[in-house]
């Protein structure tokens, strides 16, 4: 008997060649959700969610009323019944390859995309009728237009490319915005002779984009119409191109033992037969048992199942602060090539980009050192062609469906072998008895028995029965080895104490990195010698570890966590020099990374630096970077470390440089605005102790530009008043200018009205102040603080200087004066203005990358197309900019966009949309300082309340 469960299209099943009757309503939408997530248990509240679409009618009786429905479903399904009860759920255990789903991804997986599309009857699940399952649909239909576009790659691959103009123009006309498919049409009439067409198609998509969203086509798009301009062979325009990541570190030359776990998760992870979820191993053990050395061992022995690359990050288990999973995303995507411009701020989005990169590849994700299950679970890759394999101190079991392997030290033949790999046959046959007492000594664990290896092979001549002596000396701490660092960090000292002088001193001052990665110029610039060749004098040590490449193209390590506690302790205050001088590697580096970056409107004027570090040739500094955005994201941990050591030390002035530095090079993505805030606090502290007021209010200044982000209050607003005052009383006018022009905008939120006073004074400060930027600044505060005052008359000329003067900075900064004009612009009836200066802020601000700036330009171009009565586009701005500003954390944007969304969703005549919002995000936005925004959400829901009721 047979039975088959379809998703791709209506709902159905089918039992021995017989359609099987399914019942309408909530047991449709039960069957459909289980189905999505077959195999998987879901909740009996996940499944009234989703029954019920939203809160049931009556709560109290939902699940009594879902237990009817799953019995209803089960007497209709009969033999065909897939549908179990567990403890706290249900879930449907579906037999493989029995969902049509199943096959479909299978075929994609296979490269098989014709076949997978013939399986498609129409859009999934078309007859139930649930909004709660809309997401899942939604992504369905997404999997299969990838799998459509990648089948017309094929077929263009294959020369077809005449007979597929017709089929591309229909798919254009359906999927409008989608740019893949336009590229697709030019290449196929390009390559039927149809040169002109396609040239005519590319204006078509052109001005389509133009006057749906205000932007240019894409950089695809654009590559694909040279090339026929050209009359050279195109390329379809795709998602960047796959690069097949080859990120292990290499294997462990000497390594021994673990065949059974080896084994054992070949066997889970290959297992050579179709799978339905990611297939998932864990090995777990205490540290020091060798996890790293054999998950690389095994990933690289599993390498050729994997074709589309091996990916390989380091979770930082046993630091501190173990890694945030949204700072190894923003790792992931630029290893499997998404620009960074196209990094999503939130996690949850971050995961999600992730996972559609691995859709349809066949990659092995290693990750090493989990903390935890939570710590994982955003980085798992959805596709069952994928896999991943963890190791952790931890067994992980807050994750569901994995293999978990632990960890024994090794038994007294295997250490006894390892030993013999590192200090010879010779050596150990001649005093096997004092060998054995080594390895017992210490107490099986690889890495330090490696160490004790290390120890033996540096010195020769050192009989291995003084060595056993000595360890014996240290009998109490080695007998707790297993579980306790003391016996291990004597190890550690013997083998620090066989380090010639400059490795053991580049092993010393590593300890200021703690267990942060690094990449070599870091260990010539600690200590003035050859950084690779101690690199490799520490990695033949085994001292340190290979932890990949990062995203500037260099090899980065690290010191184990616990070698790391104990470098750390070995560092003296007369190393403190030495950190000095890596921190003016930084800021040679963070400088030069900088100068290639735009000024953006409140961008405080940075100070070059002449830093002289000779470590670091100039074309050194040149290559590592020539792209600002890798370099942040390779050493932003590095750079927010030094900030913290510089205020713990007093060391001012080179804090702040290197927070100026930082905020100038990040647009959101990688440094938090909280984190940002906390480390201008410190620098503040700090040079108030030293008594220094000029550097203790630049913090502070950027301090609360942070703080304003996220809220506003009285208590913020005097502190705002405060730093007015001290900077003033400094007579630093540069940023008195730049700290009033912000604390102007800020306030008019606070208080709903216009700070025309701040403005005004702002203006004169920064007249005399010096820098174009912060006078332009100013100026724009001024003119939309006049405008806000009903005095247009007096704003307009002060606009239009400013976009005279934005033109000959930079794009983002005409951007934000082109904003700032439309807004305004609207507020006083001049739609045409509003118009103009709207599209071209979204089209300057799209090219720019700014994620930030690109949120508020889009909430308020709602309001603009909303105006114009383009109520679908309007809500569609919106709601990308409330997403933005959510993932951002920046509350006063937020608020602002959601009154922007709830004003678009009653205009298109969407009020119970509009009332959920709203019930939700006034409380969420109360407390911030958004008065006016407040106000206009409550307003809107009176309205919508009103449309929503009975007449």
């Amino acid at each position: 008997m047979t039975t088959e469960f379809k998703v791709l299209g209506p709902l159905e099943v089918w039992h021995d060649g017989v359609q099987v009757p399914l019942p309408s309503g909530r047991a449709k939408a039960l069957l459909a959700a289980l189905l999505l997530r077959d195999n998987e248990v879901l909740s009996a509240d996940a499944l009234v969610d989703r029954v019920w679409d939203g809160a049931p009618p009556n709560p109290s009786r939902a699940r009594a009323t879902l237990h009817m429905t799953v019995t209803r479903l089960r007497q209709a399904l009969g033999p065909a019944n897939v549908v179990h009860t567990t403890g706290g759920g249900y879930r449907a255990v579906v037999p493989g390859g029995a969902l049509d789903l199943h096959r479909f991804r299978s075929h994609v997986a296979g490269g098989r995309f014709a076949e997978a599309l013939e399986l498609w009857r129409g859009e999934p699940l078309a007859d139930v009728r649930s909004d709660a399952l809309r997401p899942a649909v939604d992504a369905l239909e997404e999997e299969r237009l990838v799998a459509l576009e990648r089948r017309v790659d094929a077929d263009l691959e294959a020369g077809k490319s005449a007979e597929l103009v017709a089929e591309l123009r229909t798919l254009v006309a359906r999927h409008p915005l989608r740019e893949r498919f336009w590229g697709q049409l030019m290449l196929a009439l390009y390559r039927s002779g149809r040169q002109a067409d396609a040239l005519a198609t590319y204006r078509t998509v052109a001005k389509l984009l133009s006057d749906e969203l205000g932007v240019a086509p894409g950089e695809g798009l654009r590559d694909v119409h040279r090339t026929v301009l050209s009359g050279e062979g195109a390329a379809v325009p795709a998602v960047p191109g796959w690069p097949t990541p080859r990120q292990l570190p290499p294997v462990t030359a000497d390594f021994v033992g673990r065949d059974d776990v080896h084994r054992a998760v070949e066997r889970a992870l290959a297992p050579g037969i179709p799978l339905r979820a990611v297939p998932i191993a864990v090995v777990a053990g205490p540290p020091g048992s060798g996890k790293s050395a054999l998950t690389v061992r095994i990933a690289h022995a599993l390498s050729d199942r994997f074709p589309d690359g091996q990916l390989f990050v380091n979770l930082g288990d046993g630091t501190p602060e173990p890694r945030d999973p949204a700072e190894l995303l923003v790792e992931l995507l630029a290893a499997v090539g998404v620009p960074m411009t196209s990094v999503p701020d939130d996690v949850r989005a971050r995961a999600a980009a992730f996972r559609s990169r691995l859709a349809d590849k066949a990659v092995l994700l290693v990750l090493d050192g989990a903390a935890d299950a939570e710590q994982v679970r955003h980085l798992l890759p959805g596709s069952p062609s994928c896999a991943v394999l963890i190791s952790s101190r931890h067994l992980l079991t807050g994750l569901e469906g994995v293999t978990t392997l632990r960890l024994r030290p090794l038994d007294a033949d295997d250490g006894l072998d390892l030993l013999t790999r590192m200090t010879g046959s010779d050596r150990v046959a001649a005093d096997p008895d004092a060998a054995r007492r080594i390895v017992a000594a210490t107490g099986g664990l690889p890495l330090a028995l490696r160490i004790v290896g290390a120890r033996l092979a540096t010195r020769p001549n050192l009989p291995l029965r003084a060595l056993a002596a000595r360890l014996s000396d240290e009998h109490r701490r080695l007998d707790e080895l297993a579980t306790a660092d003391m016996e291990v960090r004597a190890s550690f000292e013997l083998s620090y104490a066989a380090l010639d002088d400059g490795v053991a001193t580049a092993f010393r001052r590593l300890g200021f990195l703690g267990a942060l990665d690094f990449a070599s110029w870091v260990v010539s610039v600690l200590t003035g010698g050859d950084g690779d060749r101690l690199v490799e004098r520490l990695l033949e040590a085994n001292l340190l570890e290979e932890v990949g490449v990062d995203a500037t193209g260099e090899p980065r390590y690290r010191l184990h966590d616990l070698l790391a506690s104990y470098a750390t302790e070995l560092v003296s205050t007369e190393d403190d020099v030495h950190l000095r001088h890596c921190l003016d590697a930084l800021l040679r580096l963070a400088d030069a990374a900088q100068a290639g970056v735009p000024l953006g409107i409140d961008t405080t004027p940075l100070e070059r630096l002449h830093v002289d570090v000779p470590e670091l040739s100039d074309s050194a500094v040149a290559r590592l970077t020539s792209r600002p955005e890798a370099w942040l994201v390779a050493e932003h941990r590095q750079l927010t470390r030094a900030v913290e050591a510089c205020a713990a030390r007093g060391w001012v002035k080179p804090a702040l440089h290197l927070l100026e530095l930082v905020g100038h090079l990040d647009t959101g993505a990688v440094v938090p605005i909280e984190r940002m805030a906390h480390l201008s606090a410190l620098i503040r502290n700090s040079a108030r102790e030293a008594g220094d007021p000029a550097l203790r209010w630049r913090a502070e200044y950027y301090r609360l530009a942070h703080v304003a982000r996220a809220s506003m209050s009285e208590e913020v607003v005097a502190q705002h008043r405060a730093c007015a005052e001290g900077l003033e009383a400094s007579g630093d006018h540069v940023y008195l200018a730049a700290h009033l022009a912000s604390w102007a905008y800020y306030q008019s939120i606070l208080d709903d009205e216009p700070a025309v006073h701040l403005a005004e004074r702002a203006v004169a400060v920064a007249r005399e102040s010096g820098p174009v930027t912060m006078y332009l600044s100013a100026l724009r505060e001024h003119a939309s603080m006049l405008a806000w005052a009903g005095r247009m008359d007096e704003a307009r000329p002060l606009f239009d200087e400013a976009v005279a003067l934005a033109r000959g900075i930079s794009r983002p900064v005409e951007a934000a004066v082109q904003h700032r004009v439309s807004v305004y612009a609207l507020r006083h009836g001049d739609l045409d203005r509003a118009t103009a200066a709207s599209q071209r802020s979204l089209e300057l601000i799209e090219e720019a990358g700014d994620l930030r700036g690109l949120a508020y330009v889009l909430s308020h171009a709602s309001r603009v197309r909303s105006a114009s009565g383009d109520h679908d586009t309007a809500v569609t701005f919106a709601e990308r900019a409330y997403r933005i500003f959510a993932e951002l954390s920046e509350g006063l944007g937020s608020a602002i966009a959601a009154a922007n969304l709830a004003d678009s969703y009653l205009a298109a005549g969407r009020a119970a949309a509009a009332e959920r919002l709203l019930t939700e995000a006034i409380p969420a936005h109360r407390g911030m300082g958004a008065t006016e925004a407040l106000e206009r959400m409550a307003a809107t829901l009176d309205r919508a309340r009103e449309m929503l009721e009975p007449s």
